[in-house]
């Protein structure tokens, strides 16, 4: 029996001051998490609890044979004391669509969407203001131990909560702008595999080309295609856009992209400001002449962690750099970021039922 009836066993505390320009990503935890588990063919007492360190067997399966997904969204401040989530319906969905490509059982998405509510009530005072937010990480993992290659019987469903500030802190004044390494040998998903979902493996056969591409002075990789044509696709946790005299165009969505909420969110923000988008295959080495012919003039990633950030210049392999328009963010990227970032804080209207008010502070 599927319920949505979470036991909540631990009330709001104080919470620190939180500085967003101090905050670093991905480092400081809230006290409190949500934790439900999968046994005997159902979702198991859901609750929120103090957050506490995982005991699992060796030989369970996220360990053994990579059984996990993830999800990213965020909660945000808004000044009439509303904390909202932004899209959170959204996510829901992926991670069912995530869960059933690993053969994995599908949370059921009000189960999902109350979940975070229930959370960020709780930890309502480790939102900081705005730039700052709270960035909620669901989870799921295969917790079963068995050696055997085959789907697990068992699962734990989680979500954490950290506080954050801009994911890139030396981009510059937001949205800022980083310097982009092309992975040219390795590729990050292959056609019928798991790139358009958010698989943990995704990530982990990334990590080698970040590291590579850090030793090179950049914050981010662009990975092309795995079929030798050179074409681009995303980057190691965000999707891209790039401008010329037409508009924006974006890769178009296959099985070895995933289908970013944030990508989604600025094409139907560019529609509304009269930007077009084309969703086209660019080959890099085009893309690049355009660039030096002055065509193509800015260029942007995004994603959940990031919103928006412009792309500087790309850095390729051999140390080849191609400088986009002025190295910098340009007023369209700009537009854009001040668009989404005006409906996450409530600043602007939510036309299309974005955001989701988690609770009220006052």
């Amino acid at each position: 029996m599927i319920t949505t009836s979470i036991d909540v066993t631990v009330r709001p505390s104080a919470g620190p001051t939180l500085d967003p320009k101090r905050i670093e990503f991905g480092k400081t935890f809230t006290p409190n998490w949500f934790v439900t588990e999968f046994l005997n063919g159902e979702w198991q007492n859901p609750r929120v609890e103090p957050l506490r360190s995982l005991e699992l067997h060796p030989a369970a399966e996220i360990f053994q044979y990579g059984q996990g997904i993830i999800e990213g969204l965020k909660a945000h401040r808004w000044s009439d004391g509303r904390i909202a989530l932004f899209r959170p319906r959204d996510n829901a969905e992926r991670f069912v669509r995530s869960a059933i490509r690993m053969d994995m059982p599908p949370v059921p998405p009000e189960l999902f969407v109350e979940a975070l509510k229930a959370l960020v009530s709780v930890e309502r005072n480790f939102v900081p203001p705005e730039p700052g937010t709270l960035y909620l990480r669901p989870t799921m993992i295969a917790s079963e131990p068995c050696i055997g290659v085959r789907s697990a019987h068992e699962f734990m469903f989680y979500i954490i909560a950290l506080p954050a500030g801009e994911y890139f802190r030396d981009g510059g004044r937001p949205p800022g702008s980083v310097s982009v390494y092309v992975a040219e040998r390795t590729s990050r998903a292959a056609p019928g595999g798991t790139g358009n979902v958010k698989a943990v493996a995704n990530y982990a056969i990334s990590l080698k080309t970040i590291t590579e591409a850090k030793a090179k002075g950049c914050a981010q990789v662009l990975f092309l295609n795995a079929c030798g044509s050179r074409l681009i696709e995303e980057m190691g946790g965000m999707n891209v856009f790039f401008l010329d005299d037409e508009g924006l165009l974006t890769p178009p969505l296959t099985d070895t992209i995933l289908p970013g909420i944030t990508r989604e969110s600025i094409i139907s923000l560019a529609a509304e400001l009269g930007i077009p988008v084309r969703q086209t295959p660019i080959g890099i080495d085009e893309l690049c002449e355009r660039i030096l012919q002055g065509k193509v003039t800015e260029g942007f990633a995004c994603g959940t962690a990031a919103t928006i950030v412009g792309i500087g210049e790309l850095v390729f392999e051999t140390g080849r750099k191609v400088v986009l328009g002025a190295g910098r963010s340009g007023p369209v990227t700009a537009k854009l970021y001040d668009a989404l970032q005006g409906i996450q804080f409530g600043r602007h209207p939510d036309k299309r039922g974005w955001t989701m008010t988690a609770c009220e502070t006052r």
